[in-house]
């Protein structure tokens, strides 16, 4: 066979295995396109396109046949590379949704065009439309989904913005439409999660994330008793609670309920509307007998000031405004969470006010495991420093590190025995509650604490903007995915936790923006100039056209003219406006076009120069061992 192989001429089996080299390459691409059609690798640093197993495991054990809508209008790609790759990535991930659901997930596209039924149905539907034109046209960028039993949520706008959270988004909306039964929490305590007179009654991002997730229910006066279809205790400053609250809480844990407190020695967000009045009473020392019966301790009268963490304020120092470091305010990033804790392993960034530190008591026999600490280079400093006109640079000269790092968050687990060993205070006369006193736990303790209250206040995580028309807020720091995480454990629910703080880097197309900046500040000045000449000869015809009408004049052959050369004028100079408006976009495209022609052909290119190299290479070596064995002879 070999001898016959030799015998064929070189040509010709160069020119068959290009052929068969062909043929293969087809039929690999075809049993590809049908064998490994959902196959996906995804090669981004974050894994951008990995669907983390808690989503899997919502779509996998799905009860409700889900119907999702989602509308995306062909003109969202003229508004930029930013929108166009995230309207892609939405559809994309939402196909891959109903895949791994197993068919219970339908997904329906839309392009809701203007003045179409499409569009119709997709304001029916609540969707926001952004404006595009001064004609008053909208596209949309949105999605509506629906359960067996119609109830429905939406996502009025998806706001490229929120690029991070798109999964969580999207599985947070499956979530909630598969379990319309949401974990009752109830919230006790001082903080206006639900507003204040001070931002106009209007509600925390925390209190509508956290409805977003569970039922809310805001106890507020004196409560007898915790309702048994509480699942989670949240204590919001509990400083204002009196002694027969406290007691409810108590036997809520006793009866196996589950507590997260937010316990702090001096709450800022909070101090403004006490102005002219006493401090308020720390936290600490108002649930001191709950801490002390929890096997925990926090310090009332001090707050810890990390020199490695703290962010940089502007303060006035001897008679004009320094940029120094703010030692009790802290911006903490992922080294100082605990990563094998669900409620912490995915979180980037925590921002914490002058919060407190919490520590084990001596001969407890609970566990107490930190979630969030501080640097070795953090102290303690007196709470009245910083309650009373803090001053930055003073505490900043003063510093002294502990040389440890302190525990701001923990979870603590473990035996524990009612903080009302001797039975119900005096205040509880309900007779039914005091027979069913309980001294030891139905289950061990199970607490998150966090000795900072300010972590749920907005302006710490939250930054709200708009754009094109459309509010939005983007979160800046995990704050909120912490207390909903934390929440979710609680509750036992598990599916959503590994989702919260999935938070991405922003990669920007910077390139392009660059260019795209650039080409505007070229043409856009001239652009102006031509839409006003084109309004001014628009207003110089329409004046001449309503004299004729008015009074009844015909014009004259010259003043026709002189419309037919507006009328001319104006023609040319919207050929130009388009001509500009194109010119505007022109540098981009060919940036796009030649990535793109990177995109397809580069990696082909590159097969073959590496099989010509090759090619190359065996040739010239047979040719070598052709002429060694010719000089042999």
């Amino acid at each position: 066979m070999l001898q016959r192989l030799g015998a064929v001429d070189r040509n010709r089996l160069a020119l068959a295995s290009i052929v068969l080299a062909l043929v293969f390459f087809v039929c690999v691409n075809i049993l590809s396109a049908n064998l490994l059609k959902t196959a996906r690798i995804d090669l981004t640093e974050e894994g951008l396109y990995t669907v983390t197993p808690g989503t899997k495991e919502i779509l996998r054990t799905l009860e409700e046949p889900i119907r999702i809508r989602f509308y995306r209008s062909k003109q969202i790609d003229q508004l930029g590379p930013a929108f166009a790759s995230h309207a892609n990535r939405v559809g994309e991930l939402l196909d891959e949704y109903g895949r791994l659901s197993g068919g219970m997930m339908q997904v329906e596209h839309y392009d809701p065009e203007p003045f179409s039924p499409e569009e119709d149905l997709a304001v029916a539907d609540g969707l926001r439309g952004i404006v595009i034109d001064d004609k008053g046209t909208q596209i949309f960028l949105g999605l509506v989904g629906r359960n067996s039993t119609d109830d429905t949520k939406a996502i009025a706008y998806l706001a490229p913005e929120r690029r991070n959270f798109l999964e969580y988004d999207l599985t947070s909306l499956i979530h909630d439409l598969n379990r319309p039964e949401k974990p009752v929490i109830a919230v006790l305590g001082g903080l206006p999660l639900r507003g204040d007179q001070f931002n106009r009654f209007q509600p925390w991002a925390i209190h509508d994330s956290m409805q977003e997730s569970f039922e809310v229910r805001s106890l507020e006066g004196s409560i007898d008793a915790i309702a048994e279809d509480v699942q989670v205790v949240m204590l919001a400053q509990p400083g204002s609670l009196d002694e027969k609250t406290i007691y409810a809480v108590d036997q809520f844990i006793m009866r196996g309920g589950r507590v997260m407190a937010f316990i702090d020695p001096y709450t800022e967000a909070t101090d403004r509307s006490r102005m002219g009045q006493p401090p308020a009473p720390s936290d600490a020392v108002a649930v001191a007998p709950l801490l002390e019966a929890w096997g925990i301790e926090i310090d009332g009268d001090t707050v810890i000031g990390d020199l490695r963490n703290s962010v940089q304020v502007r303060a006035p120092h001897q008679g004009r405004d320094v940029v120094t470091n703010y030692l009790p305010w802290l911006g903490l990033n992922e080294t100082h969470f605990a990563a094998e804790d669900v409620v912490t392993g995915n979180l980037r960034q925590l921002n914490l006010r002058s919060s407190g530190a919490i520590a084990k008591r001596e001969g407890a026999e609970i566990t107490v495991e930190p979630l969030v600490r501080s640097s070795e280079l953090a102290m303690q400093i007196d709470a009245d420093r910083v309650r009373f006109a803090p001053d930055p640079v003073g505490l900043l000269n003063e510093f002294q590190g502990a040389g440890r790092p302190f525990t701001l968050a923990a979870r603590v687990t473990g035996p524990i025995k009612s903080a009302f060993p001797d039975g119900p205070p005096e205040s509880v006369t309900d007779e039914a509650i005091r027979e069913a006193h309980l001294s030891e736990p139905a289950a061990p303790l199970n607490a998150i604490v966090v000795a900072d209250a300010d972590i749920l206040a907005d302006q710490n995580w939250i930054q709200s903007g708009n754009l094109l028309g459309q509010s939005f807020s983007v979160p800046i720091a995990n704050n909120g995915d912490f207390t909903i995480n934390a929440l979710d454990n609680l509750s036992g629910s598990r599916g959503l936790i590994e989702l919260r703080g999935r938070g991405l880097p922003l990669r920007p197309f910077v390139v392009l923006e660059v260019m795209a900046r650039q080409a505007e500040e070229r043409f856009r000045s001239k652009e102006q100039d031509l839409l006003t000449k084109i309004a001014e000869t628009q207003d110089k015809m329409q004046e001449l056209q309503r004299q004729e009408q008015e009074a009844g004049i015909i014009l004259s052959a010259e003043q026709q003219a002189t419309i037919d050369d507006f009328r001319d004028e104006m023609i040319l100079m919207r050929r130009e406006l388009r001509d500009v408006q194109l010119a505007l976009r022109q540098d981009v495209e060919r940036l796009q076009s030649l990535l793109r022609a990177l995109n397809i052909w580069a990696v082909p290119l590159l097969v073959g120069l590496v099989a010509c190299v090759l090619a190359y290479l065996r040739r010239r070596r047979a040719f070598r061992f052709e002429e060694s064995v010719h000089h042999a002879q």
